[in-house]
């Protein structure tokens, strides 16, 4: 039985209603980093007064701060074994973001992801698996977005 014939009849690697969440706080000193670190010279993400001028009670974090640690948490959650064991690797195929409020300095997010599909793709040898998500602080949603992940067993040899 060939390697992907042998994946597929062992199950998915992602099991559908499987959620994962992760609690973030930025500080102004890492809105202000992180902006630099992209290159995002954005003065609400660098000066209060500016901010604030702006009608932000605070400094904003800039999406990209935001969007890349929502993204980044499939790629550590489907880095960890399945619910069976089995080890696995998630790849981001694609992922949509939409910004719903801003990001304050000081303020708790819970960021959520749900499994909301999982099909066997036997062209990539392994599981599309669809998620479905959000980015929340206490008063008011922040982001919504959806993603595409390959998740599949980990190979003995590199072939792409």
């Amino acid at each position: 039985m060939a390697a992907g014939a042998d994946a597929r009849a062992a199950g998915p690697l992602a099991m559908v209603g499987e959620t994962f969440t992760h609690r973030a706080r930025f500080t102004d000193d890492a809105i202000r980093a992180f902006a630099t670190s992209v290159d995002d010279h954005n003065p609400l993400h660098h000066d209060v007064a500016a901010a604030r001028a702006a009608g932000y009670r605070a400094l904003i974090a800039s999406g990209t701060q935001l969007g890349s640690i929502f993204m980044a948490m499939t790629a550590t959650h489907f880095a960890r074994p399945a619910h069976d064991g089995r080890r696995r690797l998630g790849l981001g195929l694609g992922f949509e973001l939409k910004f719903r409020a801003p990001v304050y300095a000081g303020e708790d997010i819970d960021l959520r992801w749900t499994v909301t599909g999982v099909d066997w793709k036997e062209s990539l040898a392994g599981w599309v698996t669809r998620l479905a998500g959000n980015a929340r602080s206490p008063d008011r949603t922040l982001l919504e977005g959806t993603g595409t992940l390959l998740v599949r067993a980990p190979s003995g040899g590199a072939k792409r």
